[in-house]
Formats: structure tokens, C-alpha cells, sequence
């Protein structure tokens, strides 16, 4: 019996070795033949792990995909560490824009993934409205943005306004470079409408002279 807890520990983590095999098969896969999805048997041949095992692992298809999302928000969260002394725009800015570099530094798999997922929408539902939250709070708390704001709200405003020009992109409609400018403005827009009296200019000065993104 003493052995059986470090037993289980083993085979907990070998079966997490395994799928990370998996997934890392997948993203190979895709990013050789962005328009194949990949089959269980190429999977398994890759992952040199046998078709059942691919299947027991991780299943059907649709939950391939789902831990696909599962590992890419994993990364996210990782990445989204907020800096106590950053200015709260800045902050956003940056949430935003580690959010769009993890989705372009892996795009054929990135793509794919948005674009055969129904569920795909995941994606931003929960992450990054954290740290956009936290972001807006401070930006209360300092005075840059008004104390009547709904900053619930206002994090779900950015966040959808990231996820329809994530669709764009992953339709090929805009570049790496347009969807950068854009999820930067969609900041921008939130900061400039809510600013308190004494940032009003400088919040809005990213605005002037211009028009749609």
C-alpha cells in the first residue's frame, strides 16, 4: 500500500507526457498542412503512441481542438503577469498585445484552430478579461479613468472587440500588422471615452485625426 500514492503519481505524470506528445504532434500537423486536420493515425504515427491511446488520451475530435484551447490559455495566463507600476493604458495595451503575439507566433495553428472550432470563441471569453479588469481598476483608482465606469463591462467591450478582429485575421482579411493596430485602438477607444477630467487630453490624443482602425 505506501507505494501505491507514488505509483499513481507516475502514471499521472507519463500520461501527461503523452499528451503533451499529442498535442505537440497536432501543432506539427497543422502548421505542415494548414488545410489538412490532421487524422488520428497521423497523430499517433508522429506522437509514436498508438491510435487508441490518442483516442483514450484526448478523444474526439472537437475535444482535440478543446485542449488545443485548454494549453493555448494555459500560455496566456503565463503571460499575462501584471507590473505594479505599470501606467494602467500601458498595462492594457499590454495584455492586448502579448494575446495577439501568442496567436501570430503559432498562426497555421492558431488559424485553424479558430476557424474549424465552433467553440473557438473560448478563447477570449475568459482570458484576457482578467487582466483588462485589473487594468481599468487601477486605472479608476488613479484618477486616469472616471469612478462611474462599469469595469466589467468595459473589459467585456475590449475583449470583444479583440475577438472580431481575431476573426478577421484568422480569415486572412487583415495582416499581423493590422491586427496589432487594431486591438491597440480598441484600448484606446475604451481609455479616451471613459477619461477622467484631468486625462481627458492625453487619453485622447491616440484618437485624433483619426478614423476607423
Amino acid at each position: 500500500m505506501p507505494d501505491s500514492a507514488p505509483a499513481v503519481g507516475l502514471r499521472e505524470r507519463n500520461k501527461q507526457q503523452r499528451r503533451e506528445r499529442i498535442l505537440e504532434a497536432i501543432r506539427v500537423l497543422l502548421r505542415e498542412h494548414p488545410d489538412q486536420v490532421p487524422t488520428v493515425d497521423r497523430i499517433a504515427a508522429l506522437a509514436d503512441l498508438s491510435p487508441a491511446t490518442v483516442f483514450n488520451l484526448l478523444g474526439t475530435r472537437e475535444q482535440l481542438w478543446a485542449a488545443l484551447c485548454e494549453d493555448f490559455l494555459r500560455e496566456l495566463d503565463q503571460r499575462h503577469v501584471i507590473a505594479a507600476d505599470d501606467d494602467p493604458r500601458a498595462q492594457a495595451h499590454r495584455v492586448v498585445g502579448e494575446t495577439t503575439e501568442l496567436f501570430i507566433a503559432d498562426a497555421a495553428v492558431s488559424k485553424r484552430l479558430l476557424n474549424s472550432w465552433g467553440r473557438s470563441g473560448a478563447l477570449l471569453q475568459e482570458n484576457p478579461i482578467p487582466p483588462l479588469r485589473a487594468a481599468l481598476r487601477r486605472g479608476q483608482e488613479s484618477g486616469m479613468l472616471r469612478p462611474d465606469l462599469h469595469v466589467e463591462a468595459l473589459a467585456g467591450h475590449i475583449a470583444m472587440a479583440c475577438g472580431g478582429v481575431l476573426r478577421l485575421w484568422a480569415a486572412g482579411q487583415i495582416s499581423d500588422a493590422e491586427f496589432r493596430k487594431r486591438v491597440r485602438f480598441a484600448v484606446d477607444v475604451v481609455f479616451a471615452a471613459g477619461a477622467g477630467v484631468d486625462w481627458h487630453e492625453d487619453l485622447s490624443g491616440p484618437l485624433r485625426g483619426r478614423g476607423e482602425p
